[in-house]
């Protein structure tokens, strides 16, 4: 019958085993955890901001050399916030994990990051695709505000502009899709209700480009005047979003300053943001003495302002829409850059020395009386803290 004793140790001896290898597998499914402290450093509100994380430090923070996928949750409210991988060099790996955070007046947050095993869940804020229906206009959104520029199609219908265009709208629904869409009825019914330029409550198109550099396009100056380039000819996506939206536009060659030159931007949108951030990088062959130039249409009844010391230059003016209120549109220089300012065939420009191959990095966008900046003034204060923020980045370390 055997010795008893060692049957019981042996049983023993077995139920451990089972308990520890339980043990082993309930620790390699849970979930690695850790805590990134975030600080506003400054007396403005950051409701809606992107913080960008090196990826490599989140591994090492974590524990984990690949995980699946990356949860954020913010430990003020136990939120889960909306994420994105990200990478800005085109077709690179992702190295950073982008988060959309909020902050009041020099608060300080806790964000959780640990590892799961499916995708957060991430309702899309930002959006933008070309439009070959719509004689390929590239189209571009967020929870904010609409944009797009001109493209070949229509540049053959001999309609020339470099400009950028703007759409007003008053939900942070994303709308794009739905308003050409709408648009496509209105001219396929002759029902003008329809139409994108007509406010069905979510907003309309009533801000008219023509031949200006509308809301931030560029362009060269020399000689007291404008050389701009033609309709976009190629355009791309790089990062389609759910919190950051990141495409190039390429522009054939024109002639200025006596050369050929030619210009890529490369323009990001980022959720709960009025302004783009562009590079414009300008091809060109030896040395030129025009300018660079960004500007802001001034249509009739336009007020502009200028801080060029301070790299702010803002518009305020009617749209076409008697009925549809007041546009403000806005760039802004990184911090420590300054600026000329000149005024030339209903523009406002900025100035600045041309560079072969050096991106000019500035940020361009606009907002609407009858949405969240309800006068010139808070569109200027709204331009003033971006350029705040920009000098002031969040503040990070891990606990």
């Amino acid at each position: 019958m055997g010795n008893p004793v060692v049957h019981r140790g042996v049983a023993r001896f077995a139920f451990f085993l089972l308990l520890a290898s339980a043990v082993m597998r309930s620790d390699s499914a849970a979930p690695h955890r850790a805590t990134l402290v975030v600080s506003n450093p400054i007396a403005l509100a950051r409701p809606e901001e992107i913080l960008e994380i090196p990826l490599a430090q989140i591994l090492s923070q974590l524990g984990v050399l690949d995980p699946k996928f990356i949860a954020v949750e913010d430990l003020t409210n136990h939120k889960t916030l909306p994420v994105q991988m990200d990478n800005p060099v085109s077709g690179a790996a992702s190295d950073r994990l982008l988060v959309l955070v909020g902050l009041g007046f020099r608060q300080t947050i806790r964000l959780e990051f640990r590892t799961v095993d499916e995708p957060p869940a991430a309702k899309p804020l930002v959006f933008g695709r070309m439009v070959p229906e719509r004689k390929d206009d590239f189209a571009w959104e967020n929870d904010k505000v609409a944009y797009r520029v001109y493209g070949p199609a229509l540049q053959s219908t001999g309609e020339l502009t470099s400009g950028i265009d703007v759409w007003s709208k008053r939900v942070p629904d994303l709308v794009v899709n739905a308003w050409y869409s709408r648009d496509a009825e209105s001219q396929r019914t002759h029902n003008a209700a329809l139409s994108y330029h007509h406010d069905s409550g979510q907003g309309l198109d009533s801000y008219e480009v023509g031949s200006t550099r509308g809301c931030g396009g560029t362009g060269l100056w020399k000689d007291g005047r404008l050389r701009v380039s033609k309709n976009y000819v190629s355009a791309e996506i790089l990062t389609k979003g759910p919190i950051r939206l990141r495409f190039r536009l390429r522009y054939a060659p024109w002639a200025a300053d006596g050369k050929e030159v030619s210009e890529e931007k490369v323009i990001t949108l980022d959720a709960g943001s009025h302004l783009n951030r562009v590079e414009s990088k300008l091809t060109f062959s030896g040395s030129l003495t025009a300018q660079w130039a960004a500007g802001l249409a001034t249509h009739a009844g336009a007020h502009f302002t200028a801080a060029p010391s301070g790299g702010i230059l803002a518009v305020w003016e009617p749209l076409s829409t008697p009925t549809a209120g007041m546009e403000g549109t806005g760039i802004v220089l990184e911090p420590g850059k300054t600026a000329h300012v000149v005024k030339a065939s209903g523009n406002a420009v900025l100035l600045r020395p041309a560079m072969m191959g050096v991106p000019m990095v500035y940020y361009t966008g606009a907002a609407w009386s009858k949405a969240d900046i309800p006068d010139e003034g808070a569109w200027n204060r709204y331009l003033d803290a971006f350029r705040e923020c920009l000098k002031h980045p969040l503040k990070t370390r891990w606990e």
